[in-house]
């Protein structure tokens, strides 16, 4: 038998993983980490109410999101079946239609390990300008803090993606990506910077100011989670202003709308507002001033009047998580549907998206180009857009797959612009905007943009 101080000299020898652990160790260990877990999820879920130790608790839980993250690595490559093609600019060869207009997309550079922000001319695929936004330097500006979204973390410059950039008078643009609303010049570099979290659609009204949905970095609804997701309309001005901020669920209570949301089992993100569509001239409908709201996990659009704070009417489905709501006349609105089914894992599409055109008058809805978007698999879960054009076309984006096309009303293709990196790999891209030379300020917008001397 070993003496006791051999034995006790064996283990010390012995390498450090190769020691007995005693059961009741173990069980301590494991009894230990359970309470830890239950301790962080329940700090996490209400983070607003614990301060710093909240916020603490938050980021601890989002370290498997944090290591899957980069995993994925950046670059928003899609996973989605599509048809390999190269990557850029292509016409129809069996149409002689040239478009006189310009497109601003933002396709992700896998070289330069970011996305980009171009003006190509639709005649040609010439692309006139781009823009590299000094991502850096607008994410230093800001101070805000929120378990929705961290910048440094989310929204570095490899991961930032401007998204429906918008082209001003003087060649700048504005961008965001859930992130602040930023001004920057033809070299990227910030003039001003709105701190906040500002997402999707950037509209402008008809007296110039421009509306865009806003999330509180966080909300002060009793028993939600830290990354509760709390929207508001926020409307701003070109010189960096931020006129208002409207909770969208001060809106739907004050409109006895609020069971919308308070009637369905709990989640982060109950309305999702993605499309701020404002009226520019008055109607049998609408007035001058009204906006239009797409609240996608509702499968709700609303007409609201701001300066009442009146709902005026909402329709639910028959589209279902919609994207991109726009005006046609003074009775019709054609929406980008989706056409997801969410009973299903992931919030698959039923078959393909659709181009739904409503009509008030008649409280029907059609479904002009069926199918062309069939044929063509045009299958964008999320996101997406349908710009209705002066001729009767539409630019289709399929956000997802990378694509943007020009479809005319018979359904052909006039061109398509393709995302992808050399080898075809297809890369999202981030609602493009189309630019119509008849739009009095275009052509001189472009003009100032492409004047400006090259960037070093």
């Amino acid at each position: 038998m070993a003496r006791p101080e051999s034995a006790a000299a064996e283990r010390r020898d012995m390498p450090l993983l190769a020691r007995r652990v005693p059961l009741w160790t173990l069980v301590l260990a494991a009894n230990l980490g359970l309470i830890l877990t239950v301790a962080i999820a329940a700090l996490a879920r209400s983070a607003e109410k614990h301060g710093a130790l909240g916020m603490i608790a938050v980021q601890v839980a989002e370290i498997p999101d944090t290591i899957g993250d980069w995993w994925k690595g950046a670059a928003p490559f899609t996973t989605t079946p599509y048809q390999k093609l190269p990557a850029g600019f292509r016409r129809n060869a069996l149409r002689s239609f040239v478009d006189p207009g310009y497109a601003l997309i933002t396709p992700y550079n896998t070289k330069r390990g970011r996305a980009t922000i171009q003006l190509i001319r639709l005649s040609d695929g010439r692309m006139l300008k781009e823009w590299l936004p000094d991502v850096a330097a607008i994410n230093a500006r800001s101070h805000f803090h929120s378990a929705i979204v961290d910048l440094n973390r989310d929204k570095s410059v490899d991961r930032m993606r401007p998204m429906h950039p918008m082209l001003l008078a003087n060649g700048d643009l504005l961008i965001h990506d859930n992130t602040p609303l930023s001004r920057i010049d033809g070299c990227g570099q910030p003039r001003w910077v709105i701190d906040g979290i500002f997402h999707h659609s950037l509209e402008r009204a008809a007296d110039g100011s421009l509306w865009i949905p806003y999330r509180l970095t966080r909300s002060n609804v009793p028993g939600v989670g830290a990354k509760f997701a709390d929207e508001a309309l926020a409307q701003v001005d070109e010189k960096g202003q931020l006129i208002r901020v409207e909770r969208l669920i001060d809106i739907l209570d004050r409109n006895d709308l609020g069971g919308l949301w308070r009637g369905r089992p709990y989640e982060e993100d109950p309305f999702h507002l993605n499309d701020i569509e404002p009226v520019l001239t008055s109607g049998r409908y609408w007035q001058q001033g009204d906006v239009i709201l797409s609240l996608r996990n509702m499968s709700l659009i609303a007409l609201y009047r701001p300066s009442t704070g009146r709902i005026l009417w909402t329709r639910a489905g028959p589209w279902s998580a919609q994207h991109d709501v726009s005006i046609l006349d003074d009775h019709r609105i054609m929406v980008f549907d989706n056409h997801v089914r969410w009973g299903v894992a992931g919030r698959r599409v039923d078959g393909n998206n659709r181009l739904l055109i409503y009509n008030l008058a008649t409280d029907k809805v059609s479904s002009p180009l069926a199918t062309t978007f069939a044929v063509r698999g045009i299958t964008t879960a999320t996101q997406g857009r349908a710009t209705p054009l002066s001729n009767g076309d539409v630019m289709v984006e399929e956000t997802e797959r990378g694509q943007l096309m020009r479809i005319a009303p018979d359904g052909s293709l006039r061109w398509r612009y393709v995302s992808a990196d050399p080898s075809g790999r297809r890369l999202w891209l981030s609602w493009s905007r189309y630019l119509d030379p008849d739009d009095p300020g275009v052509l001189s917008a472009v003009k100032a943009a492409t004047a400006r001397e090259q960037c070093t």
